[in-house]
């Protein structure tokens, strides 16, 4: 059996950033499309693993083949049923405390980016306004685009240049782009600026949400996928 956390953050990369991100930001234009490629995915996935071997699917990852083969069955319905989409989800909520659970204050300041694309841009933060990021913000201290589903670089759209004061709760991953992912956090705007045409926002967190509020307000958004429980 994978660590649970080191097993959480293999998932979240993967794809399941998108049910998680949709489901704290209660997208619900989003979700079912999210469920569905999760789930087409990780079905796509698991056939590789049983035609070549697991140990020779998941042999870059550097967890156990096996047991990372034995969590993709796991967590993967064999259909989209309303009780598998709410199977997923409840998946996800776990998931989403457990990655913000393990989160440790940060040891130093840091300074970290995100680069976002058009449609998730932060409209009207202006200086000494405060903005609250929802999602689980996947940044970079190597300032190196974290976009999971495109390997092609594509400039930004926004900017954001994220402060992070000793203290506050972070999760720093070991890969090639020194990934940081923070909680729901709230931030003040310190500084909007342009840079090459492209807008920069100074962000300075100020305090982690309250994890189990947001589950409870998402829940009531999506609450026909739970309306079996």
């Amino acid at each position: 059996m994978l660590d649970p956390v080191r097993e959480a953050l293999w998932f979240y990369t993967a794809a399941d950033y998108l049910i998680i991100n949709a489901f704290l930001w209660k997208n619900t234009e989003a979700m079912e499309p999210c469920l569905e490629i999760v789930h087409g995915n990780n079905v796509g996935i698991i056939k590789e693993a049983e035609e070549q071997t697991p140990e020779k699917r998941f042999s870059f990852s550097g967890l156990d083949c096996q047991a990372l083969f034995d969590s993709y069955r796991r967590r993967t319905p064999c259909d989209l049923s309303p009780a598998s989409k709410r199977e997923m989800l409840e998946q996800a909520i776990a998931d989403i405390r457990l990655l913000c659970r393990s989160a440790s204050p940060a040891q130093q300041e840091m300074l970290l980016f995100r680069n976002m694309e058009a449609r998730f841009k932060l409209d009207g933060a202006s200086p000494g306004s405060t903005v609250e990021l929802l999602g689980l913000t996947s940044t970079s201290s190597t300032g190196q685009l974290i976009d999971y589903g495109n390997q092609d670089y594509h400039a930004p759209a926004q900017v954001l240049k994220i402060h992070v004061p000793i203290g506050m709760p972070v999760l720093c991953f070991e890969n090639a782009e020194n990934e940081v992912l923070l909680p729901p956090t709230s931030y003040q705007v310190i500084a909007s600026t342009v840079h090459d045409s492209i807008p920069i926002i100074d962000l300075k967190a100020q305090r982690m949400l309250d994890i189990e509020n947001l589950i409870s307000a998402a829940k009531d958004t999506f609450s026909l996928y739970f309306a079996q429980e």
